[in-house]
């Protein structure tokens, strides 16, 4: 119970939960821009036969940032998403921090 209290009162926990509201609102604007993307995607290649390479990039951003996000609400990294880190690159590959694969 005193770790409950102690929890209840940290600066920190609030923090975090502000933090994680605010993040939370961001990864339902990254889905609906991956929504966006993929019909945009789709009607490329209905038209063209071939997938856009600058929709694929920034499909490919949004998911990573989606990955970021959701990782750090469910408390797998403390490491914040953009704006506290760089925005993923179009070209960016699946990969861990170093510091979260000892979590």
């Amino acid at each position: 119970m005193n770790a409950f209290i102690g929890n209840l009162c940290s600066a920190d926990f609030w923090l975090r939960l502000v933090y994680v509201v605010v993040f939370a609102i961001a990864w339902q604007v990254a889905e609906v821009a991956i929504a966006v993307i993929t019909l945009i995607q789709i009607g490329y290649r209905l038209f063209t036969g071939a997938p856009d390479a600058d929709c694929a990039g920034w499909g490919n951003s949004f998911s990573q940032y989606a990955w970021q996000t959701g990782r750090y609400l469910t408390g797998v990294t403390e490491q914040k998403p953009w704006p506290f880190s760089e925005w993923p690159a179009p070209t960016a590959r699946w990969t861990l921090r170093s510091e979260d694969e000892s979590a």
